[in-house]
């Protein structure tokens, strides 16, 4: 199908294609937080797509359906997801993405954005909302509606992660050691707002936890940074069979036994724009304009940047 793009978001994985982690050729068209909507329907395009629908584009795409990792996934879900492909795509990284006007996209790889959701809402979820909110399902099913989860580093990902715990029945704690995330973590809709933020740089953050939960300890916690500490200090929040997703991987090894969450699946992320929907879940966002584009880079790499980019690019 041919897609037209209205808004696009910068990821902080863009920032990293964009220094050379990931290698990506010369001439690849990057960023991956694609909302438009269909401009034309393939002839071969299954489902009940129309010209016009409003929609979002995920970034994996293209399940060969026979390596390993394919054939383990269609025994046991009955069918393929690229997230597992041994040979799958990663559009933005080493494949061509959605940064230009239209973009050819594989159906299984779109997904319906609800009318209540804006274009420059939806961008952002393609990806970071996808990746927290499928780090969040990894708490199911030992972790329960009603416990203590706690979202650790409230930037682009935890603020979203904060008001998706909420949506999903946990008693939610947001924890970051800047004031800024501290700050961002309550600048939320009122059905979505938090049981508590903690600083964790104080010196009873960790008293402050066991207050909260009757001296149990974390049943979950969602830590979206890279940073070793951080990550070394919220396996400490955890209760007796509690259960501990990171986001950000560290870039040394820890000997922990830990359960990822690499992005959410399609079924997923149409789960997630319910919820969105439902309880007006929202990212901070600045609008980039068309004539702004080359400042793309700079602009994220500011120190002051209000948390998601997202480029206008429909006129």
């Amino acid at each position: 199908m041919l897609l037209e793009i209205i808004f696009l978001g910068f990821c902080h994985s863009d920032l990293q294609v964009w220094d050379g982690q990931f290698e990506a050729q010369l001439q690849m068209i990057p960023l991956h937080e694609p909302a438009g909507k269909i401009f034309q329907v393939g002839s071969k395009a299954n489902g009940s797509w129309k010209v016009g629908d409003r929609v979002g584009l995920l970034n994996i795409k293209k399940a060969c359906g026979e390596c390993v990792g394919c054939r383990q996934y269609i025994r046991r879900k009955g069918r393929t997801d690229p997230r597992f492909c041994e040979k799958r795509e990663v559009a933005g990284f080493k494949h061509d993405s959605a940064f230009a006007e239209y973009v050819i996209a594989d159906p299984a790889t779109i997904v319906h954005l609800p009318d209540e959701i804006p274009y420059e809402q939806g961008a952002p979820l393609m990806c970071a909302g996808a990746t927290v909110w499928g780090a969040l399902q990894k708490l199911k099913p030992e972790v329960q509606s009603g416990e203590a989860v706690a979202i650790v580093s409230i930037g682009g990902l935890g603020q979203l992660g904060i008001q998706f715990s909420k949506a999903m029945g946990f008693k939610t704690i947001a924890i970051n050691n800047r004031e800024e995330g501290r700050r961002l973590a309550t600048e939320v809709s009122s059905n979505v707002a938090l049981d508590l933020v903690i600083d964790s740089s104080a010196s009873n953050a960790s008293d402050k936890l066991m207050e909260f939960t009757a001296g149990e300890g974390l049943a979950g916690v969602v830590v979206c940074t890279d940073s070793i500490p951080a990550n070394t200090w919220s396996l400490r929040q955890l209760g007796n069979g509690g259960v501990m997703v990171p986001v950000g991987l560290p870039k040394k090894t820890l000997a922990l036994t830990i359960r990822g969450a690499y992005l959410a699946g399609r079924d997923q992320v149409e789960e997630m724009l319910k919820i969105v929907t439902e309880y007006n879940v929202t990212s901070h966002i600045t609008t980039v304009g068309f004539d702004q584009i080359p400042t793309l880079v700079e602009r994220y790499a500011d120190p002051s940047m209000k948390w998601r980019l997202v480029v206008k690019i429909a006129q």
